[in-house]
């Protein structure tokens, strides 16, 4: 729910609504001399470089609605903040902010169709679109429907200013969530009356991103809006995307407490290439799948979504009151058929938190409920080389969800904290089946799933710096409205036979400063999954995605983090995760698949930043990513190899130019031009497993600041 961040159809037969994205963007002309002139100004006096390695023990997070730090907190949390999310990165995905949090697994796809697949310790690695299994709120809005399901196409990375993780099951905490949380935000206003910025970036492939902002603060309203433009080619055949964001925030005082209002909205259009085979890839890794570009696959859609959040004083505590509202509408041209979505979501929610004396400490309590509502208004025709052939498919789906919560944060003494909570959840998935006949009989019908969700984390501090903590925790995760309206039968409805998963799940570990330049974390964990979601094709619809549930799977691994500033204005960051999780129990078929690995998951990923400032002026980082051969198929019969890339980039921080700054920076992805496989398609039919990453690409971008 949203958090106080801040004080026509068309007839069938007729082509699909997908616009072909424009030809290779290149930089403009103002863009190079806007470059030329801050790379001249550069040698002007710059701002000096003020960032500084900040204690873990302060940083302050909101994501676990509970008055407690990341030290302190009996979880796994992480901060990303601004400069790490986008300093001199070309912008194009969340692994640019996510890719050093140990356990988080973004597998950027390249492909505005899918957009990104973000998994936690394995969690969400079925997602073939979108995100599941995880938990994500843009601004204090969900962008995880009441369904479940997520998408992220309305993120503008080069407004987010914040973002954080909690690594494990949340359902106590936010409901329908196995993996975890991502809460991200967009940059504060800032504190003059009036701000602007501009930003461009242009590169290889076709790469092409302007935005431009405005923000400031005046008489206690704060405000924040931006509108930005991607274009993207695409290094393969069949994967040019188009996007244009725009988004907006304010903060005010309202009836003696503080409102926040938020609001994003998207139109998209983008080429799916589909995935290759081994034999493909050994061919031509640039290809797309003959029958994708045959059938003119990919998506183009528009989302628009509103939050409102309203924090004020009421008796011995607060009051937070919110509501949000979104609407999406999708045309989905996928192999064999045409996915025409019209989408309405919107909930409420309340809480009231007070302070209360806990056996003689000062400890905080928060009650509430939440009531949220989707619905899907779904249309599947036969797709005939990319134009709609007969209706397939007419039904309206609805989600009903209901729950109730309450969350305690205790000192135990001066070294000791607790934290305890737990959640009532209730969905109610309904179908009407408008499309019936004497040969096609009336599908609808309705599932309700509910599930307790319960949570305990203590953390101690034994010594200074050092703090920690164990947890015990529960997720309860539904299927979505298209996992259930999938169905390998061909019938309308929901899916009888597919079931929610339920995680029971253990974590220990340890958080804090070895040293006052250098903080570490380490946490080790295991959780059993009951019903686990796993995606399947089946020979007569190829490239679709249908799902079943393995009967129970264990996840467990390590995750270790470091972070250094060192002398010479060097610093540093390293992540690493093992994550072994593997069925315990399941049959598919006549196949007994137990002990095997859960596909889509890297069993080893290393990630790491060196980085390098002066005391005014450049900067430069290395980044580095290992991921272990990753199964992709339940049998465990073909893996994506192993691989390792590296990236580099550079710039100039705050050059001097008249009112303003203007930071300049390049960098090149991919530097030593390895062939590797960004993504998998879990059993993909015809052994199309493999979703190709990009080789060696280079950019140039500019920062110019106005009035800050």
């Amino acid at each position: 729910m949203p958090a106080s961040e801040y004080p026509p159809n068309e007839s069938t037969g007729t082509a699909v609504p997908f616009r072909r994205p424009p030809t290779p963007a290149r930089i403009s002309a103002p863009f190079v001399l806007l470059l030329a002139a801050a790379s001249g100004a550069a040698a002007q006096q710059a701002r000096r470089d003020t960032a500084r390695a900040t204690r873990l023990d302060t940083v302050a997070v909101r994501v676990l609605h509970a008055p407690i730090s990341a030290a302190r907190a009996p979880y796994a949390v992480t901060a990303v903040d601004e400069r790490t999310i986008r300093r001199a990165k070309p912008g194009m995905a969340l692994d640019e902010a996510l890719g050093d949090v140990p356990g988080v697994q973004v597998d950027n796809r390249f492909n505005y169709a899918l957009g990104e697949r973000i998994s936690v310790r394995g969690f969400g690695a079925r997602a073939q679109f979108g995100v599941r299994g995880v938990h994500v709120l843009v601004d204090g809005i969900p962008a995880t429907m009441p369904d479940g399901q997520t998408t992220l196409n309305h993120v503008d990375l080069g407004a987010l200013g914040r973002a954080e993780v909690v690594r494990g099951p949340a359902s106590a905490l936010y409901g329908n969530a196995s993996g975890g949380v991502v809460q991200l935000a967009g940059a504060a206003p800032p504190t003059v009356p009036f701000g602007t910025e501009y930003h461009a970036t242009g590169g290889s492939d076709g790469l092409l991103r302007l935005r431009t902002g405005v923000g400031g603060t005046v008489r206690g309203v704060a405000y924040q809006g931006s509108v930005s433009r991607l274009r993207y080619d695409g290094f393969r055949r069949h994967q040019q995307a188009e996007s244009t964001l725009g988004s907006a925030r304010v903060g005010f005082g309202v009836a003696g407490g503080q409102a926040s209002l938020a609001f994003h909205a998207v139109n998209y259009d983008a080429q799916n290439p589909g995935s290759l085979s081994d034999s493909l890839l050994r061919v031509d890794r640039t290809q797309a799948f003959a029958g994708n570009v045959a059938q003119n696959t990919g998506e183009a859609g528009r989302h628009r979504e509103m939050g409102a959040s309203w924090t004020a004083p009421a008796g011995p505590g607060s009051l937070t009151l919110s509501a949000y509202g979104v609407t999406r509408r999708l045309r989905n041209p996928i192999p064999n058929r045409i996915i025409d979505l019209d989408r309405r979501a919107g909930g409420l929610r309340a809480a009231f938190s007070a302070p209360v004396a806990l056996l003689g400490s000062p400890s905080s309590w928060t009650v509430g409920g939440e009531v949220d509502g989707q619905r899907d208004d779904r249309l599947n025709f036969v797709n005939q080389k990319g134009l709609r052939g007969p209706l397939a498919l007419d039904q309206r789906e609805r989600v009903a969800a209901a729950s109730a919560f309450a969350e305690a944060v205790a000192p135990l003494g001066p070294h000791a904290d607790v934290l305890a909570a737990v959640r009532w959840d209730r969905h109610r998935f309904s179908v009407a089946d408008r499309l019936t006949g004497p040969q096609d009989p009336d599908d609808s019908g309705a599932r309700t799933m509910h599930a307790w969700s319960p949570t305990l984390g203590v953390s101690l501090r034994p010594a200074g710096a050092l703090t920690l903590y164990a947890n015990v925790a529960t997720a309860f995760e539904t299927p979505t409205t298209t996992e259930l309206a999938n169905r390998p039968d061909g019938a309308g409805g929901f899916n009888p036979a597919l079931e929610p998963s339920r995680t029971l799940s253990f974590e220990a570990g340890a958080k804090g400063h070895a040293a006052a330049w250098l903080s570490c974390e380490l946490a080790a964990y295991r959780a059993r999954v009951r019903g686990e979601l796993i995606p399947f094709e089946v020979p007569n619809a190829p490239g679709r995605q249908f799902f079943r549930n393995a009967g129970s799977a264990i996840h467990r691994g390590v995750e270790a983090s470091a972070s250094a500033t060192l002398p010479a204005g060097l610093g540093g960051r390293l992540a690493y995760a093992w994550t072994d999780a593997r069925f315990r129990e399941y049959v598919a078929g006549t196949s007994d698949l137990a002990g095997n690995r859960v596909p889509g998951i890297a069993p080893h990923r290393v990630s790491g930043t060196l980085s390098w400032s002066a005391p005014a002026g450049p900067f430069a980082e290395l980044a580095g990513r290992y991921e272990a051969a990753t199964p992709t198929d339940d049998a465990n019969t073909a893996r994506s190899p192993a691989f390792a890339v590296l990236d580099l980039r550079a710039g100039w921080d705050g050059a001097r130019i008249g009112w303003g700054r203007a930071t300049p920076f390049a960098g090149v992805t991919n530097l030593l031009d390895r062939a590797y496989n960004a993504s998998v398609t879990i059993n993909a039919f015809g052994r199309r497993y493999f979703e190709p990453g990009p080789g060696r690409a280079a950019y140039v971008g500019l920062d110019l600041v106005f009035g800050r």
